[in-house]
Parts: structure tokens; C-alpha cells; sequence
């Protein structure tokens, strides 16, 4: 009998650990679409369908900690005509870089 308690147990923390995961990997992409969209506002430029794609994700180490790295990429638009591509690093929640392609073929890059 408890076979299959335990079964059903284990089954429900895997549900939980992945309605967990899925909860936080949406509050990144909330996060990053937002300094994304931020970052567009000060240059000027729009940030196309509103949204970001993750690109990749791996653990790093920061500091003593491991965290997820992230890593997004986004379309925007400096005139409203070209279409250019952008790239948001995140280390957890904190923006390590954000760099877009400029006019002239080079990159504008903030960050750490």
C-alpha cells in the first residue's frame, strides 16, 4: 500500500519542481524583457514583438554561488524600418551585458 503513496508522492514533487521551474524561467524573461525594452527607450529604438528568446542556458558560478546564466536575444527597430538584432546576458537576475548591433556593422555593448 504505501508503494503507492510513495509513487504518487514523488510524482506530485516532480508537478511541484516543474511548475516551479516554469514560474521562475518566466520571471527571467519578464525580467530581461524589460531591460531589453529599457535599453531601447534610452537609445531611441523600438524593441520589435515586444519579447525576448532565450538563446542559451547553463549554471556559472558568481562568487560563491552557482546561478543560471542566461542568455536572450531580441529584435528592435532604430527607425522604425531596419530590423537589427540584440543580446541580454544574465547572470540570476542580475544583467551582466546587453549589446545590440549599430549602424555602421559594430556593436554598442553596457554592462559589467
Amino acid at each position: 500500500m504505501t508503494g503507492g503513496l510513495d509513487g504518487a508522492l514523488g510524482a506530485i514533487l516532480l508537478l511541484a519542481a516543474a511548475a516551479l521551474w516554469w514560474h521562475w524561467s518566466l520571471q527571467a524573461r519578464e525580467l530581461a524583457r524589460d531591460r531589453a525594452r529599457t535599453f531601447c527607450q534610452r537609445q531611441g529604438w523600438q524593441l520589435l514583438d515586444q519579447t525576448v528568446a532565450l538563446a542559451s542556458l547553463w549554471p556559472q558560478r558568481d562568487q560563491d554561488t552557482l546561478r543560471l546564466r542566461r542568455v536572450y536575444r531580441f529584435d528592435f527597430s532604430p527607425d522604425g524600418g531596419a530590423r537589427r538584432h540584440g543580446e541580454l546576458i544574465m547572470l540570476g537576475r542580475r544583467l551582466i551585458q546587453i549589446s545590440a548591433e549599430r549602424d555602421d556593422g559594430g556593436r554598442l555593448i553596457e554592462g559589467d
